[in-house]
């Protein structure tokens, strides 16, 4: 496991060790957190996801 730190609270994140950049955690304080990899370490950073598209 990949142990990270939750850029929102400061939690502990257990990631799997396959974990790939783009996965969207839901961390235990609430956040939703997406998985950035740069230069081969792991981050974690809010999820700004795409609202909902109703199409309009």
């Amino acid at each position: 496991m990949v142990s990270v730190k939750c850029p929102v609270c400061g939690g502990d994140v257990q990631l799997p060790e396959d974990v790939v950049a783009g996965e969207i955690i839901e961390h235990d304080c609430g956040m939703t957190l997406e998985v950035v990899v740069d230069n081969n370490t792991v981050k974690l950073r809010p999820f700004e996801g795409v609202g909902e598209d109703w199409g309009e």
